[in-house]
Parts: C-alpha cells; structure tokens; sequence
C-alpha cells in the first residue's frame, strides 16, 4: 500500500546489470544484439497477448510452448493459472503474506478475494490449494469469511488485502487434517466514528472447505490498519504484524504497533487471538510515523523480530530518518524488547549510494563541503530470521530531503533525479551487516489509481541455512525519466548463511532455454505483477535445490484497478547449490579499501563537476568517466597523492544527459561513484 505521506522520487531507468562476462565481451554482445532484441521486443507487443505467460506461448516462430521446449533444470519460467480475483485490491500491498508453503505436508495455499466470476461479492476470502508443492492446484472456490457478519450481528462491508497461513497440528504428515488461516482488514462504516477500516477478520477452515470459523475484531474508537507478515510459527501457533491509530493523539500517525497471535483451540476447530502491544516512544514530542509491520521467527521458535519503519523519539540522532523500529524477542514471542536504533550514518556502503541532501530546495543536491549530509531514508522492506537467529532485512533506500524533525516536512524524500538501491542488511538487534544487492531505477507503474513498484519480498528455507529476497523491475534499452514499471519481471537473489556466500540476481523473466542478454529487456517473457513469495521456500523441490514459491497476477485490464486480475504460480524459480559464490564487487559498488574518503558534487550536475578524495597512504591514482557498461569514455586525471584530500573538475557539456560512473582507482583497487548529467 502506497501511503500518500511519503512521496518517493522520481528514478531514472537504465538497469546496470552485474554479469559474469568481461566488460569488453559484454559490451561487444549487446551492441550485436540490441537492433534484434528491440525488434522482438515490439513484435511481441504487437500481439493480442502480451502479457500473458509464455508458459503456453511459443516464441515467434515457432509452434512449440516454451514450457515443452525446455526442461525446469535449463532455467524455464513455467507458469500455472491458479484462479483470479475481482480486482488487484486482492493483492495491491507488499505487506501481507497471501501465500504460505509447508514442508511437512509439501503444501501450498494461497488466500484471495472471491474468486472472479463467482458469486458472493469480491468482499469474501477464499484460498487455492496445492498438495505437491506447487506442481497442481486445486482452484475450486473455498470461502472462508462467506457469512460477512461478526458475532454481534453487525454486518461487514467486506475484507480486504488478506494474509494466508497454514496450521499444520503437530507431528501430522497428512494434508486433509490442516488447516488454512486468514487475516486482513475488514471494511465497516462506524456510524459513531466513521471509519471505514474498524474491523480485523480472522477466518480459518480445514483444507476441503470444512470446519469454517470467520471471526472479527474491533476496538471502535481506534482504526485497524492492515494486517501484514501472517507467518506460522514452530509451536504451531500463527502469527502477524498489525497496528492502529489512535484518533485523539495528534501528534503520532500510527501507535501502537500489534503483535498477534493465533493458537488453535482443537474443541471449537477455531483459533483463540492474543494481541500484544507494542508501544513507540513519543516522549521527546517528535511528530513521528510508522507503517508497514513485519513479525518473524527463528526456525526453532525462540527468537522472533518485530520490525516496522518510520520514526518515534528513539531516533535522537543529528540527522533523523525512517529507519527499521524493531522490536526482538528471546522467549518465543512471550515478551518483547525494544532495540537500539540502527545509525545509516556508520554504513559507508550504503552511504555511497545515498545523495547528499537537497536543504536549499533547488532539485538539486548539495555540496558535501559545505556540510550537506547523505541521509539514507527506508522506503519499503521485508524480513526473514535465519538458523543463527539473526534478522535479515531486504530494503528499498532512497534519500532523505533534509534534516526537518516536524510531521509535514520529515515524510517526504527530495524529488531530484535519483535512484532507489536494494540492501541486503543482516543484524543481531544490536550489530548490522549491509550488502547492496541491485538497484531500481524505474518509476512506479500505473494500474488504475494504484502502482506496480519493486515488491521486495523475503523467504529462507525451513531450517534457516538459505535466505532469499525477491523483487521486480522493468528494463529498457534507452535512458529516460518516464521508463515506468510497466511490464515487471520477477528477480530473485540468494544468500547461504553458513559462509555468506551469495547467488547474484536472477531475472525469471526471459524465455526459458535462452541467453539473457537476448531477453534483458523486458516485456519479451513472462510480465509478473504483484508477486507474492511464501515466508518458507521448498528444499530439494522438483526444479530447483532452493525453490521459490512465487504467486504473481496479471491484470485483465491494466488501465483499470477495479478490473479482474488473474493469478499464477510461478514454477521453476529458484537456486542450485553449484550457483552459490563468494560475494564479488559489481559494477558501480564501492570497495572500502581503495579510498578513505570521495565525493562526487554536485549530483545531478549542469555544468561542472567536482571528484573530491583522499587515500590513507601515498599512492599513485587514475580517475575515469564510465559508462554503465563500464567502458572508459575518458580519463580525467591521474598522479601521485599523499594522504591529503585531492580535488579535480570537468565540463560536463561534451556528455549527453544520463548516468555515468566516476571511478577513482589505485592499483587493483577502484572506487566507482554514480553521476548524473543533466
């Protein structure tokens, strides 16, 4: 869900692609290749079709469906229609987790508003299912809240943005005796109050559609936002993330956050909720906000990690920002504790791809010299727990626009040309890791009044040893402003928790049995829109070593967002053992070593740039324009430093408008920061 508080930049959108090919063999390739890749890629938009999944559509050219052509192990994104609903309303926000996979009964459901055309109204939840992980699906519409009417009588108005979860009872190894579980927000117009988000629904049944409980919550004088991060945990019990407004504190937008749980009562086949609160700090009067809580656990039950974005009166640092707010528990969730907040300010890596603020308001970020801060700003994430009980949190970072503590200026990030960057961040609560894994350079596509972003979406296997992230993008072949996420592909990105060895993003998008550079640009393969991946991956599945299990819809009319949307289980995303490498340098990443110190302003630039840096010993240097290739377009200096700061310029006039790299080297090593020409 898109919070109209937090108004995201506008990003540029050429994709850097990190690839295992030298940059001269990779650049050969794509100027062979791009007059043919453009030409399929209008041929197949040409077509009636486009955007449905080439599961069951061959190639130009050919009679045969991919899904024949090439066997899964190949890298083939084979796609199953699982049902549909009324609208994408179903599945329009990242937060709730629809789609739920258990290992002990290899099962899949996957929770949805009423199934299109069905009747009942597109206010009723129902679920597909899968018995075999993922390979069928029984689509057959199962309702679980059909009754819309709480326990008082009051009639609803409908629900919304469901969770899905599966309660498998102990030590069962057979699918007819578990149970699905849903939660979400319930429509209802309080006549008092008037809101129209008043209720909680919490709906379960047994797997064949049996034993239905549909029961609903409230706390009237308060707004129940959505539900999200539904997760089953160890004991059995089934867990979620929520929070609430409360309406007479003016200065707080969202408080408290709700940890919620779920425990099965075996003489009623219903579930009994529990709700903690979990409190933010207003003491110091900052006007602060949170929103989008996820709840995880580790694979043995005992550690779990509250976690939301945004800021409270904790956050007392010189330059505020919304960061993850988390709260840990040691006790299986009996109790929580309040982490210290996480400084953006100590990750240099993340530093590097963050601009400096724009305080003067000019669209055009600051000189670093004359004090201008990089303040990282958290846009949207989502969370795992390893086997080491550590927190893995896959975030969309974006930069701040200034220091303002205040509820009108602090929420929105500057609208210069920029960019979002992927992190990958691992923490104990206390000490943080942080990797960039990608970057997203496209702006938020329109479906309706609503938007298709990047989606980030996290999974680990059951035992905790693999972690995984995905999220979707659009690639073009030119630089523009307005290359829109309009034909999303689906990426994904692995980490081995053993050795912090890493599968580099995969795009699950292109042709099966193809090269990817003759499918990078998109729109030529499978288009995913909305996807969904399960809190727990398939070990050992029928495709892959590491499977993903991935549900993604397909509008019916992407002009519209009250139009039918049909949905599809994605088969064949996933890892091999033999894909795991250590984690190497990509293009436009920054190596620590190599400098101590280095700035590139003003960014985006006109006229004239500055390269500012220094070394931490005497060394001979090299400083270069690249492209996003990485090829050489000119050298710009070079000598010998000592450990002072160094500074040359140059004329930006000779360079078309675009991105480039402004690398600094010494030896082996090299710096490369980001540049924008306007």
């Amino acid at each position: 869900m898109k919070f109209t508080r937090l108004l995201f930049l506008l990003s540029l959108s050429l994709l850097c692609q990190s690839v295992a090919l030298a940059q001269s063999d990779l650049a050969e390739k794509y100027q062979r290749n791009l007059s043919r890749k453009g030409n399929l890629k209008i041929r197949l938009l040409e077509g009636a079709n486009p955007d449905i999944p080439l599961a069951s559509t061959p190639l130009p050219g050919s009679s045969t469906p991919l899904s024949q052509a090439v066997s899964f192990r190949e890298g083939s994104a084979y796609s199953i229609p699982i049902g549909s609903s009324y609208n994408p309303y179903s599945v329009i926000s990242e937060g709730p987790n629809p789609l739920s996979y258990h290992p002990a009964i290899n099962a899949l459901i996957f929770a949805h508003r009423q199934n299109y055309p069905h009747p009942g109204g597109s206010g009723i939840i129902s679920f597909d299912l899968s018995t075999d992980g993922g390979v069928s699906w029984d689509t057959i519409t199962r309702q679980i809240t059909p009754s819309l009417i709480t326990a008082g009588g009051t009639p609803i108005d409908g629900n919304r943005y469901p969770n899905g979860a599966i309660y498998n009872p102990t030590g069962n190894t057979d699918p007819a005796n578990a149970y699905v579980i849903s939660t979400g927000a319930a429509l209802w117009t309080d006549p008092v109050y008037g809101s129209g988000w008043g209720w909680e629904f919490v709906a379960s049944s047994k797997f064949d559609g049996s034993e239905v409980d549909e029961a609903y919550y409230t706390t009237q004088d308060s707004n129940i936002y959505l539900g999200m991060g539904m997760v089953y945990h160890p004991d059995g019990s089934i867990w979620y993330a929520n929070y609430r407004r409360e309406e007479n504190l003016s200065h707080q937008l969202y408080n408290p956050m709700i940890a919620t749980q779920l425990t099965f009562n075996s003489a009623t086949n219903s579930f009994v909720r529990t709700a903690q609160l979990l409190p933010m700090n207003y003491s110091s009067g900052v006007d602060s906000f949170a929103v989008n809580p996820r709840i995880e656990f580790s694979p043995d039950g005992q550690t779990g990690y509250f976690v939301t974005s945004g800021i409270d009166g904790d956050d007392d640092e010189i330059y505020p920002s919304v960061k993850p707010i988390i709260w840990k528990s040691t006790d299986a969730g009996a109790s929580w504790v309040k982490q210290p907040r996480v400084h953006w300010q100590e990750m240099d890596s993340l530093l590097a791809y963050t601009y400096p603020i724009d305080g003067d308001g000019d669209g055009v970020s600051d000189d670093p010299e004359a004090g201008s801060p990089r303040v990282p700003y958290l846009s949207m994430f989502d969370i795992t727990v390893d086997k080491d009980s550590r927190l893995h949190i896959f975030g969309s970072m974006v930069s701040a626009s200034d220091t303002a503590t205040n509820a009108t200026d602090f929420g929105f990030v500057w609208i210069g040309v920029g960019s979002k960057e992927l992190f990958h961040f691992i923490t104990d609560g206390q000490e943080w890791e942080h990797y960039r894994v990608d970057d997203w350079y496209n702006d938020d596509a329109p479906i309706g009044s609503e938007v298709v972003d990047e989606r980030v979406q996290a999974s680990r296997t059951s035992d905790g040893a693999y972690v995984f992230f995905t999220y979707c993008k659009s690639f073009y072949e030119e630089l523009s402003e307005d290359n829109i996420n309009s034909a999303p592909d689906i990426y994904g990105y692995a980490y081995r928790v053993e050795d912090g060895y890493i599968v580099d993003p995969k795009n699950y998008g292109w042709a099966p049995g193809t090269d990817f550079f003759d499918f990078e640009f998109t729109d030529v393969a499978v288009v995913g829109y909305f996807h969904m991946l399960a809190p727990v991956s398939i070990t050992d599945g029928e495709d892959w070593d590491y499977e993903l299990p991935i549900v993604y819809g397909i509008p019916q009319d992407v002009n519209s967002d009250l139009a039918p949307i049909d949905f599809y289980y994605l088969r064949a995303a996933g890892f091999d053992e033999g894909e795991f490498h250590e984690r190497g340098v990509m293009v436009g990443a920054k190596n620590l070593e190599a400098t101590q110190s280095f700035t590139v302003f003003p960014n985006p630039a006109k006229e004239r740039v500055f390269v500012e840096f220094s070394f931490p010993q005497p060394t001979n240097y090299r400083v270069s324009l690249l492209n996003l290739l990485g090829q050489t377009l000119t050298e710009l200096g070079r000598g010998k430093a000592d450990a002072s700061s160094q500074r040359l310029s140059f004329d930006t006039s000779q360079f078309s408008p675009g991105m480039y790299l402004v690398q600094v080297q010494a030896g082996e090593r090299a710096d490369t920061r980001k540049l924008i020409i306007r």
